[in-house]
Protein backbone atom coordinates (compact mmCIF):
# COMPACT_ATOMS: atom_id res chain seq x y z
CA UNK A 1 0.00 0.00 0.00
CA UNK A 2 2.81 2.40 0.96
CA UNK A 3 4.62 1.53 -2.26
CA UNK A 4 1.48 2.34 -4.26
CA UNK A 5 1.09 5.72 -2.52
CA UNK A 6 4.77 6.49 -3.11
CA UNK A 7 4.39 5.74 -6.82
CA UNK A 8 1.39 8.10 -7.03
CA UNK A 9 3.40 10.87 -5.38
CA UNK A 10 6.35 10.30 -7.72
CA UNK A 11 4.06 10.41 -10.77
CA UNK A 12 2.43 13.62 -9.56
CA UNK A 13 5.79 15.27 -8.93
CA UNK A 14 6.99 14.11 -12.33
CA UNK A 15 3.89 15.58 -14.01
CA UNK A 16 4.42 18.94 -12.31
CA UNK A 17 8.06 19.02 -13.31
CA UNK A 18 7.43 18.12 -16.96
CA UNK A 19 4.49 20.45 -17.36
CA UNK A 20 5.47 23.50 -15.37
CA UNK A 21 9.18 23.18 -14.68
CA UNK A 22 10.97 22.87 -11.37
CA UNK A 23 10.46 26.56 -10.62
CA UNK A 24 6.72 26.23 -11.06
CA UNK A 25 5.85 23.59 -8.48
CA UNK A 26 4.54 24.10 -4.96
CA UNK A 27 8.11 24.63 -3.72
CA UNK A 28 7.48 28.33 -3.23
CA UNK A 29 4.76 27.44 -0.70
CA UNK A 30 6.79 24.72 0.97
CA UNK A 31 9.66 27.14 1.56
CA UNK A 32 7.62 29.75 3.42
CA UNK A 33 9.05 29.52 6.94
CA UNK A 34 5.91 30.89 8.58
CA UNK A 35 3.82 28.25 6.79
CA UNK A 36 6.14 25.53 8.05
CA UNK A 37 5.63 26.77 11.61
CA UNK A 38 1.82 26.84 11.28
CA UNK A 39 1.74 23.37 9.72
CA UNK A 40 3.92 21.99 12.52
CA UNK A 41 1.56 23.53 15.08
CA UNK A 42 -1.60 22.01 13.56
CA UNK A 43 -0.30 18.64 12.41
CA UNK A 44 0.67 15.79 14.72
CA UNK A 45 3.87 13.87 14.07
CA UNK A 46 3.25 10.45 12.58
CA UNK A 47 -0.43 11.09 11.96
CA UNK A 48 -2.51 12.09 8.94
CA UNK A 49 -2.11 15.71 7.82
CA UNK A 50 -4.74 17.99 9.30
CA UNK A 51 -3.89 21.06 7.23
CA UNK A 52 -3.17 21.74 3.56
CA UNK A 53 -2.69 24.69 1.23
CA UNK A 54 -5.73 25.14 -0.99
CA UNK A 55 -7.18 27.22 -3.80
CA UNK A 56 -5.51 30.20 -5.39
CA UNK A 57 -2.12 29.89 -3.68
CA UNK A 58 -1.71 26.32 -4.95
CA UNK A 59 -2.87 27.24 -8.46
CA UNK A 60 -0.56 30.25 -8.57
CA UNK A 61 2.41 28.30 -7.22
CA UNK A 62 1.98 25.64 -9.90
CA UNK A 63 1.69 28.30 -12.62
CA UNK A 64 4.65 30.29 -11.32
CA UNK A 65 2.57 33.36 -10.47
CA UNK A 66 2.98 35.85 -7.67
CA UNK A 67 1.26 34.64 -4.50
CA UNK A 68 -0.51 37.32 -2.50
CA UNK A 69 -3.03 35.42 -0.37
CA UNK A 70 -2.45 32.10 1.35
CA UNK A 71 -5.46 29.93 2.18
CA UNK A 72 -5.24 26.81 4.29
CA UNK A 73 -7.87 24.10 4.79
CA UNK A 74 -7.95 22.00 7.93
CA UNK A 75 -9.91 19.15 9.44
CA UNK A 76 -9.60 20.86 12.83
CA UNK A 77 -12.47 22.92 14.23
CA UNK A 78 -11.86 26.69 14.49
CA UNK A 79 -11.57 26.50 18.30
CA UNK A 80 -8.91 23.79 18.00
CA UNK A 81 -6.98 25.86 15.47
CA UNK A 82 -7.05 28.89 17.75
CA UNK A 83 -5.98 26.89 20.77
CA UNK A 84 -3.02 25.24 19.04
CA UNK A 85 -1.78 28.50 17.53
CA UNK A 86 -2.27 30.52 20.71
CA UNK A 87 -0.17 27.97 22.57
CA UNK A 88 2.68 28.94 20.26
CA UNK A 89 1.97 32.68 20.69
CA UNK A 90 0.76 33.03 17.10
CA UNK A 91 -1.79 35.82 16.69
CA UNK A 92 -5.23 34.63 15.55
CA UNK A 93 -8.16 36.78 14.42
CA UNK A 94 -11.79 35.60 14.13
CA UNK A 95 -12.31 36.83 10.56
CA UNK A 96 -15.24 34.53 9.81
CA UNK A 97 -15.44 32.04 12.59
CA UNK A 98 -19.14 31.24 12.07
CA UNK A 99 -18.13 29.87 8.67
CA UNK A 100 -15.05 28.19 10.09
CA UNK A 101 -12.46 30.79 9.14
CA UNK A 102 -9.75 32.35 11.28
CA UNK A 103 -6.70 34.31 10.19
CA UNK A 104 -3.27 33.58 11.61
CA UNK A 105 -0.65 36.34 11.50
CA UNK A 106 3.00 35.44 11.84
CA UNK A 107 5.84 37.84 11.01
CA UNK A 108 3.29 40.07 9.24
CA UNK A 109 2.27 37.20 6.93
CA UNK A 110 -1.42 36.31 6.94
CA UNK A 111 -2.83 32.80 6.60
CA UNK A 112 -6.58 32.35 6.23
CA UNK A 113 -7.40 28.98 7.79
CA UNK A 114 -10.81 27.43 7.13
CA UNK A 115 -12.23 24.25 8.58
CA UNK A 116 -13.36 21.64 6.04
CA UNK A 117 -17.04 22.21 5.36
CA UNK A 118 -19.92 21.50 3.04
CA UNK A 119 -22.67 23.89 1.97
CA UNK A 120 -26.09 22.83 3.23
CA UNK A 121 -28.09 25.66 1.64
CA UNK A 122 -27.35 28.89 -0.26
CA UNK A 123 -29.26 31.99 -1.40
CA UNK A 124 -26.91 33.37 -4.02
CA UNK A 125 -24.98 35.41 -1.49
CA UNK A 126 -24.52 33.40 1.71
CA UNK A 127 -24.29 29.73 2.55
CA UNK A 128 -25.36 27.67 5.57
CA UNK A 129 -22.55 25.25 6.24
CA UNK A 130 -21.64 22.20 8.28
CA UNK A 131 -18.12 21.22 9.27
CA UNK A 132 -16.80 17.92 7.99
CA UNK A 133 -13.72 15.72 8.16
CA UNK A 134 -14.08 14.76 4.51
CA UNK A 135 -11.64 16.53 2.19
CA UNK A 136 -13.58 15.54 -0.92
CA UNK A 137 -16.80 17.08 0.42
CA UNK A 138 -14.86 20.29 1.04
CA UNK A 139 -13.59 20.19 -2.56
CA UNK A 140 -17.09 19.67 -3.93
CA UNK A 141 -18.37 22.93 -2.41
CA UNK A 142 -15.76 25.01 -4.25
CA UNK A 143 -16.45 26.84 -7.50
CA UNK A 144 -13.97 25.60 -10.13
CA UNK A 145 -11.84 22.47 -10.36
CA UNK A 146 -8.64 24.54 -10.61
CA UNK A 147 -9.47 26.00 -7.18
CA UNK A 148 -9.97 22.60 -5.56
CA UNK A 149 -6.33 21.52 -5.59
CA UNK A 150 -4.71 20.91 -2.19
CA UNK A 151 -1.06 20.53 -1.23
CA UNK A 152 0.67 19.76 2.04
CA UNK A 153 3.80 21.51 3.27
CA UNK A 154 5.96 18.76 1.75
CA UNK A 155 4.52 19.31 -1.72
CA UNK A 156 2.22 16.31 -1.91
CA UNK A 157 -0.81 17.12 -4.06
CA UNK A 158 -4.38 16.10 -3.27
CA UNK A 159 -6.51 16.64 -6.36
CA UNK A 160 -9.88 14.87 -6.00
CA UNK A 161 -11.58 16.68 -8.91
CA UNK A 162 -8.73 16.55 -11.45
CA UNK A 163 -8.08 20.28 -11.28
CA UNK A 164 -4.47 19.76 -12.36
CA UNK A 165 -5.62 18.17 -15.60
CA UNK A 166 -7.96 21.08 -16.30
CA UNK A 167 -5.16 23.53 -15.49
CA UNK A 168 -2.86 21.65 -17.87
CA UNK A 169 -5.51 21.73 -20.61
CA UNK A 170 -6.41 25.36 -19.81
CA UNK A 171 -10.05 24.54 -19.17
CA UNK A 172 -12.20 26.41 -16.67
CA UNK A 173 -14.78 23.97 -15.36
CA UNK A 174 -17.41 24.49 -12.71
CA UNK A 175 -17.53 21.79 -10.09
CA UNK A 176 -20.80 20.02 -10.83
CA UNK A 177 -23.70 21.70 -12.63
CA UNK A 178 -22.83 25.30 -13.68
CA UNK A 179 -26.41 26.51 -13.22
CA UNK A 180 -26.52 25.22 -9.66
CA UNK A 181 -23.11 26.64 -8.77
CA UNK A 182 -23.99 30.08 -10.13
CA UNK A 183 -27.20 30.18 -8.11
CA UNK A 184 -25.21 29.39 -4.95
CA UNK A 185 -23.18 32.57 -5.41
CA UNK A 186 -23.85 34.87 -8.34
CA UNK A 187 -20.41 36.43 -8.02
CA UNK A 188 -19.16 33.25 -9.68
CA UNK A 189 -20.28 34.79 -12.97
CA UNK A 190 -17.49 37.35 -12.72
CA UNK A 191 -15.06 34.83 -11.28
CA UNK A 192 -15.66 32.59 -14.28
CA UNK A 193 -14.67 35.39 -16.66
CA UNK A 194 -11.60 36.20 -14.58
CA UNK A 195 -10.25 32.66 -14.62
CA UNK A 196 -11.27 32.12 -18.23
CA UNK A 197 -9.45 35.29 -19.32
CA UNK A 198 -6.36 34.39 -17.34
CA UNK A 199 -6.02 30.70 -18.17
CA UNK A 200 -8.27 29.38 -20.90
CA UNK A 201 -6.95 28.45 -24.34
CA UNK A 202 -10.27 27.11 -25.63
CA UNK A 203 -13.56 28.77 -26.56
CA UNK A 204 -16.31 29.46 -24.05
CA UNK A 205 -18.47 26.54 -22.96
CA UNK A 206 -21.87 27.50 -24.36
CA UNK A 207 -23.69 25.64 -21.60
CA UNK A 208 -21.92 27.85 -19.06
CA UNK A 209 -22.68 30.99 -21.08
CA UNK A 210 -26.38 30.08 -21.25
CA UNK A 211 -26.43 29.64 -17.48
CA UNK A 212 -24.66 32.97 -16.96
CA UNK A 213 -27.13 34.81 -19.20
CA UNK A 214 -30.05 33.12 -17.47
CA UNK A 215 -28.96 34.23 -14.01
CA UNK A 216 -27.03 37.42 -14.73
CA UNK A 217 -29.59 39.53 -12.84
CA UNK A 218 -28.66 37.57 -9.74
CA UNK A 219 -25.64 39.87 -9.45
CA UNK A 220 -28.10 42.47 -8.15
CA UNK A 221 -28.23 40.39 -4.97
CA UNK A 222 -24.47 40.60 -4.51
CA UNK A 223 -23.03 43.57 -2.62
CA UNK A 224 -21.36 46.19 -4.76
CA UNK A 225 -18.28 45.91 -2.55
CA UNK A 226 -17.83 42.23 -3.49
CA UNK A 227 -18.44 43.01 -7.15
CA UNK A 228 -15.87 45.81 -7.11
CA UNK A 229 -13.30 43.60 -5.36
CA UNK A 230 -13.72 41.01 -8.11
CA UNK A 231 -13.56 43.70 -10.79
CA UNK A 232 -10.19 44.82 -9.44
CA UNK A 233 -8.80 41.34 -10.00
CA UNK A 234 -10.22 41.18 -13.53
CA UNK A 235 -8.83 44.54 -14.61
CA UNK A 236 -5.43 43.66 -13.14
CA UNK A 237 -5.05 40.85 -15.71
CA UNK A 238 -2.42 41.51 -18.35
CA UNK A 239 -4.77 40.34 -21.13
CA UNK A 240 -7.92 42.05 -19.85
CA UNK A 241 -8.58 43.48 -23.33
CA UNK A 242 -9.48 39.97 -24.54
CA UNK A 243 -12.70 40.29 -22.53
CA UNK A 244 -13.81 42.93 -25.01
CA UNK A 245 -12.34 41.41 -28.16
CA UNK A 246 -14.49 38.32 -27.69
CA UNK A 247 -18.12 38.96 -28.68
CA UNK A 248 -19.52 36.60 -26.05
CA UNK A 249 -17.72 38.05 -23.03
CA UNK A 250 -18.00 41.63 -24.32
CA UNK A 251 -21.80 41.40 -24.45
CA UNK A 252 -22.05 40.07 -20.90
CA UNK A 253 -19.46 42.36 -19.30
CA UNK A 254 -21.08 45.45 -20.85
CA UNK A 255 -24.43 44.22 -19.57
CA UNK A 256 -22.96 44.15 -16.05
CA UNK A 257 -20.89 47.34 -16.44
CA UNK A 258 -22.57 49.58 -19.05
CA UNK A 259 -20.22 52.39 -17.97
CA UNK A 260 -17.34 50.71 -19.83
CA UNK A 261 -18.03 52.78 -22.95
CA UNK A 262 -14.39 53.24 -23.91
CA UNK A 263 -13.12 49.66 -23.89
CA UNK A 264 -11.56 50.19 -27.33
CA UNK A 265 -8.81 52.17 -25.60
CA UNK A 266 -7.41 48.93 -24.19
CA UNK A 267 -6.24 47.94 -27.67
CA UNK A 268 -3.87 50.89 -27.63
CA UNK A 269 -2.42 49.76 -24.30
CA UNK A 270 -1.74 46.29 -25.71
CA UNK A 271 0.48 47.87 -28.36
CA UNK A 272 2.84 49.40 -25.80
CA UNK A 273 6.16 47.93 -24.75
CA UNK A 274 6.27 45.87 -21.58
CA UNK A 275 7.91 48.58 -19.47
CA UNK A 276 5.32 51.21 -20.37
CA UNK A 277 2.39 48.78 -20.09
CA UNK A 278 3.44 47.88 -16.54
CA UNK A 279 2.82 51.47 -15.43
CA UNK A 280 -0.97 51.05 -15.83
CA UNK A 281 -2.45 49.89 -12.53
CA UNK A 282 -6.00 48.72 -11.96
CA UNK A 283 -7.29 52.22 -11.22
CA UNK A 284 -5.91 53.67 -14.42
CA UNK A 285 -7.26 50.77 -16.51
CA UNK A 286 -10.66 51.43 -14.95
CA UNK A 287 -10.27 55.10 -15.79
CA UNK A 288 -9.56 54.23 -19.42
CA UNK A 289 -12.86 52.36 -19.57
CA UNK A 290 -15.11 55.06 -18.15
CA UNK A 291 -13.54 58.53 -18.22
CA UNK A 292 -14.20 61.48 -20.51
CA UNK A 293 -14.59 65.21 -19.89
CA UNK A 294 -17.94 64.71 -18.13
CA UNK A 295 -18.51 63.91 -14.46
CA UNK A 296 -20.37 60.65 -15.17
CA UNK A 297 -17.58 58.78 -13.38
CA UNK A 298 -18.99 60.13 -10.12
CA UNK A 299 -22.00 57.80 -10.38
CA UNK A 300 -19.75 54.76 -10.82
CA UNK A 301 -17.61 55.79 -7.85
CA UNK A 302 -20.72 56.34 -5.73
CA UNK A 303 -22.30 53.02 -6.72
CA UNK A 304 -19.22 50.95 -5.97
CA UNK A 305 -18.11 53.07 -3.01
CA UNK A 306 -14.62 53.62 -4.35
CA UNK A 307 -11.96 55.27 -2.23
CA UNK A 308 -11.40 59.02 -2.26
CA UNK A 309 -8.01 58.32 -3.82
CA UNK A 310 -9.66 56.78 -6.89
CA UNK A 311 -12.21 59.61 -7.11
CA UNK A 312 -9.43 62.21 -6.97
CA UNK A 313 -7.42 60.47 -9.68
CA UNK A 314 -10.47 60.29 -11.92
CA UNK A 315 -11.32 63.95 -11.31
CA UNK A 316 -7.78 64.96 -12.25
CA UNK A 317 -8.07 63.18 -15.61
CA UNK A 318 -11.61 64.38 -16.30
CA UNK A 319 -10.76 68.03 -15.57
CA UNK A 320 -7.69 67.88 -17.81
CA UNK A 321 -9.30 65.76 -20.53
CA UNK A 322 -9.45 68.47 -23.20
CA UNK A 323 -5.96 69.77 -22.34
CA UNK A 324 -4.54 66.38 -23.32
CA UNK A 325 -5.48 67.15 -26.93
CA UNK A 326 -3.26 70.25 -27.01
CA UNK A 327 0.30 70.07 -28.31
CA UNK A 328 1.37 72.67 -25.73
CA UNK A 329 0.53 70.24 -22.96
CA UNK A 330 3.49 68.00 -23.84
CA UNK A 331 6.35 70.37 -23.02
CA UNK A 332 8.66 69.98 -20.04
CA UNK A 333 7.85 73.55 -19.04
CA UNK A 334 4.11 72.81 -18.87
CA UNK A 335 4.63 69.45 -17.17
CA UNK A 336 6.69 71.16 -14.48
CA UNK A 337 3.88 73.65 -13.86
CA UNK A 338 1.28 70.88 -13.54
CA UNK A 339 3.53 68.99 -11.14
CA UNK A 340 3.79 72.10 -8.98
CA UNK A 341 0.02 72.63 -9.01
CA UNK A 342 -0.83 68.96 -8.32
CA UNK A 343 1.75 66.16 -7.87
CA UNK A 344 3.95 63.84 -9.87
CA UNK A 345 1.57 60.86 -9.71
CA UNK A 346 -1.30 62.91 -11.14
CA UNK A 347 0.87 64.05 -14.04
CA UNK A 348 1.95 60.47 -14.74
CA UNK A 349 -1.74 59.52 -14.89
CA UNK A 350 -2.39 62.27 -17.42
CA UNK A 351 0.49 61.26 -19.67
CA UNK A 352 -0.38 57.57 -19.59
CA UNK A 353 -4.05 58.31 -20.18
CA UNK A 354 -3.24 60.64 -23.08
CA UNK A 355 -1.74 57.76 -25.08
CA UNK A 356 -5.24 56.38 -25.64
CA UNK A 357 -7.00 59.60 -26.66
CA UNK A 358 -4.33 61.61 -28.50
CA UNK A 359 -3.24 59.73 -31.58
CA UNK A 360 -0.93 62.56 -32.63
CA UNK A 361 1.34 62.26 -29.65
CA UNK A 362 4.38 60.00 -30.05
CA UNK A 363 5.06 57.26 -27.53
CA UNK A 364 8.69 58.37 -27.37
CA UNK A 365 7.53 61.82 -26.27
CA UNK A 366 5.49 60.29 -23.44
CA UNK A 367 8.41 58.12 -22.34
CA UNK A 368 10.75 61.13 -22.25
CA UNK A 369 8.27 63.16 -20.23
CA UNK A 370 7.78 60.28 -17.78
CA UNK A 371 11.55 60.15 -17.32
CA UNK A 372 11.57 63.92 -16.87
CA UNK A 373 9.01 63.64 -14.06
CA UNK A 374 11.39 61.37 -12.16
CA UNK A 375 14.19 63.96 -12.15
CA UNK A 376 12.06 67.10 -12.01
CA UNK A 377 12.66 69.11 -8.85
CA UNK A 378 9.51 70.74 -7.56
CA UNK A 379 10.12 74.51 -7.33
CA UNK A 380 9.63 76.38 -4.09
CA UNK A 381 7.93 79.77 -4.19
CA UNK A 382 10.63 82.23 -3.02
CA UNK A 383 8.31 84.85 -1.52
CA UNK A 384 6.38 84.77 1.73
CA UNK A 385 3.84 86.73 3.70
CA UNK A 386 6.65 88.22 5.78
CA UNK A 387 8.12 89.75 2.62
CA UNK A 388 4.83 91.52 1.88
CA UNK A 389 4.58 92.72 5.47
CA UNK A 390 7.93 94.42 5.03
CA UNK A 391 6.35 96.32 2.12
CA UNK A 392 3.54 97.53 4.33
CA UNK A 393 0.81 94.90 3.82
CA UNK A 394 -1.09 93.84 6.89
CA UNK A 395 -1.82 90.26 7.87
CA UNK A 396 -5.21 89.10 6.61
CA UNK A 397 -7.20 88.10 3.56
CA UNK A 398 -5.83 90.94 1.43
CA UNK A 399 -2.26 89.84 2.02
CA UNK A 400 -3.16 86.27 1.00
CA UNK A 401 -4.67 87.48 -2.27
CA UNK A 402 -1.56 89.53 -3.07
CA UNK A 403 0.72 86.59 -2.31
CA UNK A 404 -1.38 84.32 -4.52
CA UNK A 405 -1.20 86.84 -7.37
CA UNK A 406 2.58 86.93 -7.14
CA UNK A 407 2.74 83.13 -7.12
CA UNK A 408 0.67 82.99 -10.31
CA UNK A 409 3.08 85.48 -11.94
CA UNK A 410 6.00 83.34 -10.81
CA UNK A 411 4.47 80.18 -12.29
CA UNK A 412 3.54 81.98 -15.51
CA UNK A 413 7.15 83.18 -15.84
CA UNK A 414 8.41 79.57 -15.60
CA UNK A 415 9.18 79.81 -11.87
CA UNK A 416 11.37 82.89 -12.20
CA UNK A 417 10.65 86.21 -10.54
CA UNK A 418 12.79 89.30 -9.91
CA UNK A 419 12.35 92.49 -7.96
CA UNK A 420 11.02 94.51 -10.91
CA UNK A 421 8.29 91.96 -11.65
CA UNK A 422 7.31 91.94 -7.96
CA UNK A 423 7.15 95.73 -7.80
CA UNK A 424 5.20 95.91 -11.06
CA UNK A 425 2.75 93.25 -9.93
CA UNK A 426 2.24 94.90 -6.54
CA UNK A 427 1.71 98.21 -8.28
CA UNK A 428 -1.12 96.67 -10.35
CA UNK A 429 -2.64 95.17 -7.24
CA UNK A 430 -2.54 98.52 -5.47
CA UNK A 431 -4.27 100.20 -8.40
CA UNK A 432 -7.05 97.57 -8.21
Amino acid sequence: MLKKIKNIIIKTDDFLYKKFGSDKSTKILENIKEAQIIFSCLNEVGKENKVRFVGGCVRKAICGENIDDIDLATSLKPEEVKKKLNEEDIKVIDTGITHGTVTAILNKKKFEITTLREDISTDGRHANIEFTLNWELDALRRDFTINAIYADVEGRIFDPLKGLTDLENRKIKFIGDPETRIQEDYLRILRYFRFFTQYSKVDYDQEVIRSIKKYINGLNKVSNERIFDELKKILALKNVSSLFSNITSKEIILNIFPQFKYHERLKRIDELNKKLRSKYDFNLILGLLILDKSTEYEYFCHKYKTSNSIKDRFKNISVNFENLQSKKFYSEENIKKIIYLSNKDYVRDLLLFSITINKNIKILTIEKLLDYINICKIPKFPLSGDYLKELGYKTGQELGKKLKSLEEKWIENNFVIDKKIVEKSLSKINKN
